[in-house]
């Protein structure tokens, strides 16, 4: 029975990892069309999504503890779902545990190379506004200028666009 119950949790927590996946394809595609709002909208839906599946996390451990309890054993070990199923003698019950396992992996391996892509797209987007942001600085002149019109100059100098007078 406490088997039952631990596939079931592992089958929420796939299903809540498929939906924090979706998420972040949305937030892909938020990326390169530059649309700020669905970032922000798809990175708060991201948090609450985070916070859900480590509270599944807690009730599939537990539902983990209570299947080594019904099997005799005390410790409160955390054991891998392959470690587990090496307790599980009923072969479609096995079957169907590491069928979760399969998917979960599966779903998870794509959600960390769309969340390695988003980083890269981050500093991308990143390092182009930092090139921007140079194009309106002005640079410094290598020509000679008197010792105390230095500080003066340099001063000047540091105010680009932004720090200007209308």
């Amino acid at each position: 029975m406490s088997l039952r119950k631990l596939v079931e949790s592992l089958e929420l927590l796939n299903e809540l990892n498929e939906k924090l996946l979706q998420l972040a394809e949305q937030k892909k595609e938020a990326l390169i069309k530059g649309n700020f709002d669905e970032l922000l909208r798809t990175t708060t839906g991201e948090s609450s999504l985070i916070k859900s599946i480590r509270n599944q996390e807690k009730v599939q451990q537990e539902m983990a503890h209570e299947f080594m309890r019904e099997k005799g054993i005390k410790s409160r070990l955390s054991l891998t779902i392959s470690e587990i199923s090496r307790l599980v003698f009923d072969p479609e019950e096995k079957a169907s545990l590491l069928d979760v396992q399969k998917k979960l992996v599966e779903n998870l391996g794509k959600l960390k190379r769309l969340n390695e892509l988003n980083q890269t797209l981050v500093a991308q987007s990143l390092s182009f506004i930092d090139f921007s942001l140079n194009l309106y600085i002005e640079e410094d002149d290598s020509t000679y200028s008197r010792p105390d019109q230095i500080n003066t100059a340099r001063t000047a100098k540091r105010n680009g666009v932004f720090d200007t007078r209308a």
